[in-house]
Parts: C-alpha cells; sequence; structure tokens
C-alpha cells in the first residue's frame, strides 16, 4: 500500500543489523551506527532499520523481537505495553504485548473474507485499553479490469475484547488516511492526517484533521493545498508537533491545540506554527515530560535518529538547544513512526 503523496524518502534495505562506535558512513553500512559520544536518551525510545525493532535507552541500544519484520512502534506512556505492525508478504497485522516486546498476541487479522489485509500504524491510549490503527478491511472485490477503493481507514479497538469499529472513512483513490494518534487528556479527541485532493488543476494535499469520537465532529486545522502531516501530541495533550512540507524540504512545526473545536478555526493554527528544525525531517514524537521532540533527518543521504530539547512552558514551544544525532549514517526507516517512553 503506498500514499498518493510521498512525503519523505525511502531508507535503503540492508540485509543486517547491529551497532558499532561512529565513523563517517558513505552508504549503509548494515547496521546502527552510535557516535563516539553518545547521546543519553531518558526513557525507551523506539525506531526501526531494516525493519528490525530498537529500543535506545540511556546510552544503549538494543535490538528487538527477533525474527519480526516490525513497522510502526506504538507505546503505553509507562511503556508497559509495546505495539508493532508485523509485516508479512502480502499483508500486515497489529501485535501488542508487554515492555520487551513478550508475551505478545496479534490483534488484527492478515486476511478476510475481502482477501489479505493490511494493517498500519498502530497507536495506543494511555491506559492500554484501545488501539487505533490503519487498515483497508471492508474493500470491495477488485481486479485489473474492475478497479475498486482499497485505501487505508481509521479503526480503533478494544484490545481486550478484540472488537473493531471503523470511526474515519478516507477518501477514494487516495491511498486513505494516516497517523492516527490519541490526545492525552482528552479520551474522544484523536488527530490525524486526511490525504485527499485539491486545487486547480487537482492536486494530492496533506491536511491535519482534529476529531471527536464523541460527537462524530471532523475538523481541518490546515488549509486546503496544504501539505502536512504526520502529527505529535504533546503529553500534556496542548500542543502538536507536525511536518510541514515545503518547496525546500519536510520542516518541523509545531502549534498549540484549542481545548476542543466545532468548526474549522479561520485562520487555520498551521499558518502561525513556529518552525522548530528545518530540513528532509520525518516521524515526530515527544519526550514522555515534553522536555524534547525525536525525529528522523536526511543528513548525507542517511536518515538518522535526533533529539532536539524543548521547552513547553508557556503558550508557545521553543528549541531550548540544537539537535543532537543519536546515531549515524544509519539509514533508519523513515517510513515508521517512533515511539517514545518512560
Amino acid at each position: 500500500m503506498r500514499r498518493v503523496m510521498a512525503a519523505i524518502l525511502v531508507t535503503v534495505t540492508a540485509l543486517s543489523a547491529g551497532c558499532s562506535s561512529s565513523g563517517v558512513a558513505s552508504r549503509d553500512p548494515g547496521k546502527v551506527v552510535m557516535p563516539i559520544t553518545r547521546v543519553t536518551v531518558p526513557g525507551r525510545l523506539y525506531a526501526t532499520k531494516a525493519r528490525t525493532l530498537y529500543r535506545f535507552s540511556g546510552t544503549r541500544l538494543t535490538a528487538m523481537l527477533s525474527g519480526i519484520k516490525a513497522k510502526d512502534p506504538a507505546v503505553t506512556p509507562d511503556g508497559n505495553r509495546l505495539a508493532v505492525a508485523q509485516l508479512n508478504a502480502q499483508s500486515s497485522t497489529i501485535l501488542l504485548g508487554d515492555a520487551l516486546g513478550q508475551n505478545r498476541h496479534t490483534l488484527t487479522p492478515s486476511s478476510a473474507a475481502e482477501g489479505p489485509l493490511w494493517a498500519f500504524a498502530p497507536a495506543l491510549s494511555s491506559d492500554g485499553q484501545r488501539c487505533l490503527y490503519l487498515t483497508d478491511r471492508g474493500k470491495q472485490p477488485s481486479s485489473p479490469q474492475n478497479l475498486r477503493p482499497n485505501d487505508l481507514g481509521i479503526w480503533i479497538m478494544d484490545t481486550a475484547s478484540g472488537q473493531s469499529r471503523r470511526i474515519v472513512a478516507p477518501t477514494a483513490y487516495t491511498g486513505g488516511d494516516s497517523d492516527p494518534v490519541f490526545r492525552p487528556g482528552a479520551a474522544d479527541q484523536l488527530l490525524y492526517t486526511t490525504y485527499l485532493y485539491g486545487g486547480t488543476p487537482l492536486q494530492p494535499v496533506a491536511r491535519l484533521s482534529w476529531h471527536s469520537m464523541r460527537t462524530g465532529a471532523h475538523v481541518y486545522l490546515s488549509p486546503d493545498q496544504a501539505r502536512n502531516f504526520q502529527p505529535a501530541i504533546s503529553p500534556d495533550g496542548r500542543f502538536v508537533a507536525f511536518v510541514q512540507a515545503t518547496a525546500a524540504g519536510d520542516d518541523l512545526e509545531v502549534m498549540p491545540l484549542a481545548p476542543a473545536y466545532n468548526r474549522d478555526p479561520q485562520p487555520y493554527p498551521t499558518d502561525a506554527a513556529v518552525l522548530l528544525e528545518s530540513g528532509m525531517v520525518s516521524e515526530p514524537v515527544w519526550a514522555p515530560d515534553s522536555s524534547a521532540i525525536a525525529f528522523l533527518k536526511l543528513v548525507n543521504g542517511s536518515f538518522d535518529l535526533f533529539i532536539l530539547p524543548v521547552s513547553s512552558s508557556g503558550p508557545a514551544v521553543r528549541a531550548t538547544g540544537p539537535a543532537e544525532a543519536v546515531t549515524h549514517g544509519s539509514f533508519l526507516d523513515a517510513d515508521s513512526r517512533l515511539a517514545w517512553s518512560a
């Protein structure tokens, strides 16, 4: 499943994975490379390389989930529950386990009456009792002679009962919506990226969207013809960091969120967002205490992991220092989410 709008570059696939001290890498070294002076990572920060899941904690790096091709890790704030998308040959499923990735069980089926199914981008509620995810479940039979929409929609699951329902239907033939996240402190609210077409002539666009599961209200937080995606909400629910695509690259920006919305705000909040990091940035995620934002950034042909210290006191967020490189020349998977827990 590919999005119509490619927001990020895809990293080169490696055959093996590991870790070592830093050195200048002109190509994928097949391992996660740490700087000689390692950045101390508070809590547990998860990323993937060549579909292997890694955990950064302190100055240590640990490979996890041996034998599983993993994408889009997600954790509860306390780190006690860990979810990933497991990639198979012609399908993918969502797995949920404990902090070590053990005692796993499969949340979503790999196939149904409509055929093989894809599931990506799990997002866990703070208590781990609910899981947002993307899936093409419910798609109509399709063939080269009769192409039918199979776009990714946003579903929610009760992790105890396994009951799922779709909460957002995608615009047909766009590839579907993406990046669903719960809003901390507001159990009925979520943010995600809506992919659709806008402008004259029509072009693919990406708009940040707010949704209330209680009322069913849907509100755009960015204008038509925008290219905003990958929302990451601060642990206190007050701010959202996101990626804005420009002619020069994909920049990391941040803006405040209102307590709730009942219609599209004017002007759109993204128009007043603050730039935090320019370049080719992907997959932002907040530290559990809101003191930093981690992201992947393209440097010398490699997507690497960076941590930017920030202050969110008052009505705005600002960087309090330069972004520090956690990896160097490691070619991490820039199409896979990051996750960060205590």
